[in-house]
């Protein structure tokens, strides 16, 4: 009876693509939340980031994006 081992090879290659695809997928997400944060539409960015290889888009995206507006905190002061 034989017993069924995986290659060595096999694993290393579904781990290395399993890191990869959580790394797209948390850049793709990190991206789409703060073009969102910034007034962006975060679609419109991350798909040119996608298209563009992920790490060079998201690059990109940190060079050109639009500067964080400050927003106002209503602060309740007592009398």
């Amino acid at each position: 009876m034989e017993t069924f081992l995986p290659d060595i090879a096999s694993l290393l290659f579904f781990l290395t693509l399993a890191i990869y695809s959580l790394l797209v997928v948390f850049m793709l997400v990190w991206t789409y939340h703060d073009a969102e944060s910034r007034g962006v539409r975060g679609l419109l960015v991350v798909i040119p980031t996608f298209m563009t290889g992920t790490i060079l888009g998201v690059i990109l995206w940190l060079v050109f994006r639009p500067e964080l507006k400050p927003v106002p905190v209503m602060v309740r002061v007592r009398e």
